[in-house]
């Protein structure tokens, strides 16, 4: 935005950011039809959405009417959106500045996500103060031989959460309780049958941006070897999807695959290091 301002500033017609193009007039200026090669002389509809190019020509901004210091600072008022998203008759941005041909009235909704993200913001800073805790107490246990050869994430702060002790979940008539890196259990309390779903744990891997190289991935545990299960001719299994949150607990298990249990599990662990606030 700060560049087109400079550009009018300065004078004369509009010229696209790539040199493909040079016209007399700014009328080709979000006039829906692609002039400039590099999609510069469309940056508030969606007539470039296709173009691919070199040129920083990022999408959309939300926050076009917003003076450069605001932009600069980020937030839900500066998301910026793919151009295709523009007068689509979805209202991306919180106050609705991408349906400007006023064919969908947008609601003001920025107040709201504002409150939204700031929330979100003081939970995470709580979640790492609270991981600072867990990292001390990993410090005091990484050696005892009950976790020889466990890996505990970063800090080892994982190895904390597991002191920290087994938590338990009732949906229904079954109650699971997950002791992490010892065994994950489901109790059936109509039959009174406890079926082990997994044992140990081992972090699930993500392909490296080399399309080659694996790297952990420690916000998923995958905690196998459990109890055979007839329908899957296999072992039962539980994945736990750690979230951060001041205070450790599941919040629900689904079985998304046959005899495959995923569990959301909230941890501290799970948060930033305090220093990335």
């Amino acid at each position: 935005q700060a560049r087109y301002s400079e550009r009018r500033a300065a004078g004369g017609g509009f010229e696209c950011f790539d040199g493909s193009g040079r016209f007399a007039s700014w009328d080709v200026l979000n006039d829906e039809f692609c002039d400039c090669a590099d999609g510069s002389d469309e940056p508030g509809t969606a007539a470039c959405a296709g173009v691919k190019t070199k040129v920083s020509m990022p999408g959309f901004t939300c926050g076009w009417q917003l003076p450069p210091e605001q932009l600069l600072e980020g937030g839900i008022r500066a998301r910026v959106i793919h151009r295709s998203s523009v007068n689509d008759g979805i209202c991306d941005c919180c106050g609705g500045e991408d349906e400007w041909d006023g064919v969908v009235v947008c609601k003001d909704r920025c107040g709201e996500a504002l409150a939204e993200e700031s929330s979100h913001a003081a939970l995470a800073l709580a979640g790492s103060k609270a991981r600072e805790a867990y990292v001390k107490r990993a410090a005091s246990v990484k050696h005892e031989s009950r976790y020889s050869g466990v890996d505990g994430g970063p800090d080892d702060v994982f190895l904390a959460a597991a002191v920290a002790g087994c938590l338990s979940y009732t949906d229904g008539d079954y109650r699971y309780e997950v002791c992490l890196f010892d065994h994950v259990t489901q109790h059936d309390s109509r039959n009174k049958k406890t079926f082990k779903l997994g044992t140990k744990g081992a972090w699930d891997t993500s392909l490296w941006e080399d399309g080659v190289t694996h790297r952990k991935d420690y916000s998923k545990l995958i905690m196998g070897g459990g109890e055979y299960c007839a329908p899957a001719n296999g072992p039962r299994q539980a994945e736990l999807l750690f979230e951060c949150d001041p205070s450790p607990r599941l919040v629900s298990v689904q079985e998304t695959q046959v005899c495959v249990y995923t569990f959301r599990f909230k941890t501290p662990a799970a948060c930033h290091p305090l220093m990335h606030h």
